[in-house]
């Protein structure tokens, strides 16, 4: 049994071991993915990547409307998403992050989108963006900071640019390369049984018994069938997973006391932080850093959103 004791009034309070599971395990998690999600490790791997340095370059028949409505997307989910931190200091109470989640995730995948506009990706579905994303990484079109992957059945798996420790305490291991290993590998697992589950698929790959009902119990082989069918789980599997959970799942979470929502907001923030960094620099690298900045500029005047303005000094910073 975990206790939680209230220091001023002496109260012993018995806490509900799923719940505080759940609540450390994400608190462990996206401060990792915020501490590996570095700039000053993002910014040098940028410079010295071939893609950005001569390889991305914009569409032939780009639309720039098309670029600054996801912009715009991304910055005002963003502005929405730091705006959490006045809930949860007013309210003191970490249910403002059930939403925080989604926002985070949308974020993201507005700026990505913006990003494929700019350079002709045609991915706009969730579940195509997620894909191209992955391949992208996969092709190492992205910093290695970002890069990491883990693909594989669940006997079998595997990580790519990063590592995970030969030897670890537990699973809540507070190493920042074993938690995103963890957070990658619960997640690879997770869409492998959805994956099993759709029994549409399993009937079409033949995953079948002699009768053609779904097998219940798959072998190593059945599992490989299974694996190769998903793209590699990446950071937008994680966090599109999170935003499930936020949208549909368990939400107790977010209701307990012991949920570190101040922490796990400030990460992220900087975790959409980076990653829009890093699209944001890719878009004002393919259609100028003057329509960028027209486009900030026009923004600007309508809505103040301090995470926009401090990021586009950084880019500046880069591109000169």
């Amino acid at each position: 049994m975990r206790v939680d004791i209230d220091f001023e009034t002496g109260e012993i309070k018995e806490l509900n071991e799923e719940d505080y599971y759940r609540a450390e395990m994400t608190r462990l998690q996206f401060a990792a993915l915020s501490d590996k999600l570095n700039l000053q490790n993002i910014v040098p791997e940028i410079q010295l990547l071939a893609y950005f340095n001569t390889e991305i370059k914009a569409t032939k028949n780009i639309n720039i409307d098309e670029v600054k409505k996801w912009l715009i997307n991304s910055w005002n989910t963003e502005n929405v998403l730091s705006k959490n931190h006045t809930i949860i200091k007013d309210s003191d109470s970490s249910f403002a992050m059930q939403w925080a989640f989604p926002q985070a995730y949308y974020s993201i995948f507005c700026s990505l989108l913006a990003y494929f506009k700019s350079v002709g990706h045609p991915e706009t579905a969730h579940i195509a963006v997620m894909k191209k994303f992955a391949d992208l990484v996969t092709r190492n079109k992205f910093p290695q900071s970002i890069s990491f992957y883990c693909t594989g059945t669940k006997k079998n798996y595997t990580f790519t640019n990063i590592e995970k420790p030969l030897f670890c305490r537990s699973s809540v291991d507070e190493t920042t390369e074993n938690q995103i290993c963890q957070f990658l590998k619960s997640t690879r697992i997770k869409k492998l049984d959805e994956k099993k589950g759709d029994t549409t698929w399993v009937r079409q790959k033949k995953l079948t018994t002699k009768k053609g009902q779904p097998l219940k119990n798959f072998k190593e082989e059945h599992w490989q069938i299974v694996s190769d069918s998903l793209w590699n789980t990446t950071i937008m599997d994680c966090l599109y997973r999170k935003r499930i959970m936020g949208n549909y799942g368990n939400i107790d979470t977010f209701l307990t006391e012991h949920f570190a929502g101040s922490e796990v907001l400030n990460c992220l923030c900087s975790i959409v932080f980076s990653m829009n960094f890093t699209t944001e620099i890719y878009i004002a690298k393919t259609i100028s850093i003057q329509k960028y900045d027209n486009i900030l500029t026009e923004y600007d005047k309508k809505v103040k959103n301090e995470c926009v303005i401090k990021r586009f000094c950084e880019i500046q910073k880069l591109l000169k």
